[in-house]
């Protein structure tokens, strides 16, 4: 049975990986409001496992996460109000369009090689979702013997199914055709696991709201799924707990409670309990204030039903304040427990009633009551003690308080539906794609590329004048991309998203130039990669105050050991160099988890292609003995010519790695051999031949 988690503790714990669970794959996440610092900075460090902290180690951070990124996928899927902040190019972030509602889903999907998690939550990817308010989540664990195809499925679909309201979906975009490739191949790589669900007292099931699209997908709700699942256990709910921090502000203030009370069971007295937000005054004795509509007490007593309203805390157990932002739904019944939780809040497009709907996921769990059982009360105690309002006819009913998320109010206006997409194309002829919708721009605009060197890249004049084409490509000299880009028009402005088409090409962190040949073949030798980078990058920070060598009790030009450098024979390094060229052969024999992963560890960021230009650049720069060099070159080829790929279960296969493998050593040979043609008349004939020999051995 796949493993759920729902306990108290730090959301941002839900992205580190569980014990044996392997190496990244990569994931994707949805939220409505977005802090992509705490994307990068916080979540995907603790799914990468980066030791290093961005804010003291910011070098070594910077190259663990470069690094680490190049062989996984990352994806942001956000409400495009939300979207277009700046990011690093070496994920995705992909808007999502839906018209009269929002993507207010906050579903987590993270992979590793022997584990999928569902993450569902109320909390957005913000700082006061993961840090501060009262956020409620739960992770389900898939492992190779223990999986839920059914939930997989679900979450998947939905996935896809957002996937096709990103505008710009029918052209197939670089940045959507990666986020499919990476569920599909989530997909294939759980097709084989074993589903093995035996705890029959206990379901667990996504529930999700949608809207209709044009790709006729028919609209759904999360209430009345809920309900349907919770019948098939045993009957429609008599009694329903709902905590939510938003409700309707207008008409329609009412008709969730309507449909809720429509869908629980008839012939009986239905209960109905609301955990509302009420605003405190100091006096405890005064008539609370409740920030929800008087409809929800009233309504349902049309309907034969009891209403109970409750006080939702907004302080934690240390006197802290935590404005309350989770949403859950308990459903009762004699025969089971149910509780549903994640991003709907109490409205009708929330819940999927009425014709405007968002897009929602959340999580039901179903408990039957069984003897001696005691799930049910691990259900219920999830539910932290609320006040209840003694006679809420008398309180003050001032409204729902307008449905605004985190820092959803600093948001700049909603992009217009014209501006389809950027795209960012790295490498030697660098530019900028802009695909355009002509009948949805607004009359005048411009975009602007920000950054050191903020410039205009087109206006809606310069547009007409080039014949309005959709597609609009600009060269961009900079080697470093634009940080983001601003759309302006009329009297408003926001940003316009801007993903790369092939991260491979994107330039390297400039402190990288610093790094020797020596350097990048211990990190690529080293077993533990990120412990060699942040090694690495502690010896490029200026030195301390504090000098050891000048505190040490025998001066540095009076020990015998310093004035020896043993390192510095020829001897020595050529052994050195031979151990770490057989952990770097041991290394790329490793299991390999995707094209993607096997072609960055290949030409990546410090990948075999960059050790073999910077040996080819020391050669070329007399850094040791034209020979000497040469021989290190001829033993890295020899070194590569002899990996033996060792492949796993769910791993490339072994043809699949030599189908890339090999091209690439021919084609790595072959430039090897160009570069030091040149310099051949520095260098004994015998040694050149030799190098020879080996250039043909690899080209075969």
């Amino acid at each position: 049975m796949s493993k759920n988690k729902s306990t108290r503790g730090a959301m941002l714990d839900l992205w580190r990986p569980p014990k044996g669970s392997g190496d990244p794959v990569g994931c994707i996440a949805t939220t409505y409001t977005f802090d992509p610092g705490l994307f990068d900075e916080q979540c995907l460090s603790r799914f990468l496992e980066i030791e290093s902290e961005p804010n003291r180690e910011d070098l070594a951070f910077l190259l663990e996460r470069e690094s680490r990124l190049g062989s996984v996928y990352a994806g942001v899927l956000v409400d495009y109000s939300q979207a277009g902040v700046e990011h690093s190019l070496r994920w995705d972030v992909l808007p999502v369009r839906i018209r009269g509602g929002k993507q207010h889903a906050k579903l987590s999907l993270l992979a590793w090689t022997g584990c999928v998690r569902i993450i569902v939550a109320s909390s957005n990817l913000t700082e006061p979702g993961y840090r501060t308010n009262y956020e409620v989540a739960s992770s389900v664990d898939m492992f190779p013997n223990e999986a839920n195809a059914d939930m997989l499925e679900d979450a998947l679909a939905f996935l896809r199914g957002l996937l096709l309201l990103v505008p710009g979906a029918s052209e197939n975009l670089p940045e959507i055709q990666r986020a499919k490739e990476f569920l599909d191949r989530i997909e294939k790589q759980v097709a084989e696991w074993r589903d093995s669900r035996k705890q029959v007292s206990v379901r667990q099931k996504l529930v999700f709201t949608l809207p209709s699209s044009d790709e006729n997908v028919a609209a759904r709700s999360s209430l009345e799924v809920a309900v349907q699942l919770c019948r098939k256990r045993g009957g429609s709910p008599s009694q329903a707990l709902i905590a939510s921090p938003f409700f309707d502000t207008h008409d329609d203030a009412g008709r969730v409670a309507v449909s809720l009370c429509k869908l629980m069971a008839r012939g009986q007295t239905r209960k109905l309990s609301f955990c509302v937000p009420v605003i405190r005054d100091e006096d405890t004795s005064a008539l609370p204030r409740i920030a929800a509509p008087k409809s929800l007490i009233i309504i349902p007593r049309n309907y034969q039903t009891n209403v109970i309203i409750k006080m939702l805390p907004d302080l934690d157990s240390d006197k802290n304040r935590r404005p309350w932002h989770a949403k859950m739904i308990a459903l009762i019944s004699d025969s089971y427990s149910a509780l549903m939780v994640g991003s709907s809040n109490f409205t009708c497009a929330g819940m999927g009633v009425g014709q405007y709907r968002n897009a929602e996921a959340n999580l039901l769990t179903i408990v039957g009551r069984v003897e001696h059982g005691r799930e049910i009360g691990y259900l219920e105690s999830i539910w932290p003690e609320m006040q209840q309002v003694k006679d809420p006819d008398s309180a003050e009913w001032i409204g729902a308080i307008p449905e605004l998320e985190d820092d959803e109010n600093d948001k700049t206006c909603p992009l217009p539906a014209g501006f389809i997409s950027a795209t960012y194309r790295a490498g030697d002829k660098r530019c900028i794609i802009l695909r355009l919708a002509p009948e949805d721009l607004p009359k005048g605009w411009c975009i602007n590329a920000c950054g050191q060197d903020n410039k205009e890249l087109l206006s809606a004049s310069k547009w007409f004048d080039a014949g309005r084409l959709p597609i609009v490509e600009f060269a961009w000299e900079p080697v470093q991309p634009p940080c983001k880009l601003l759309v302006r028009w009329d009297d408003n402005e926001a940003f316009l998203p801007l993903n790369v088409e092939d991260s491979r090409g994107l330039p390297p962190p400039p402190r990288l130039e610093q790094m020797t040949a020596d350097d990048m073949l211990l990190i690529l030798a080293a077993s533990d990669p990120g412990a060699a980078f942040r090694a690495w990058a502690r010896q490029q920070q200026p030195p301390d105050f504090f000098d050891y060598d000048l505190d040490s009790a025998v001066p540095v030009d009076l020990d015998p050991l310093r004035r020896y450098d043993l390192y510095s024979t020829f001897l020595h390094r050529i052994r050195q160099r031979a151990r770490l060229f057989a952990q770097l052969r041991s290394n790329l024999q490793r299991p390999v988890w995707g094209r993607q992963a096997l072609e960055w560890r290949l030409r990546g960021l410090i990948g075999i292609e960059s050790l073999a230009d910077r040996l080819l650049c020391e050669f070329a720069k007399n850094v040791v003995a034209p020979g000497e060099a040469l021989l290190v070159l001829s033993d890295f080829l020899i070194v590569l010519h002899e990996v033996d790929y060792q492949p796993e279960s769910g791993s490339l296969e072994k043809s699949e790695f030599y189908k890339v493998f090999r091209p690439f050593l021919a084609e790595l040979a072959d430039k090897i051999r160009e570069k030091i043609r040149p310099n051949c008349d520095r260098i004994s004939g015998d040694l050149v031949e030799f190098m020879e020999r080996i250039v043909e051995r690899c080209r075969r």
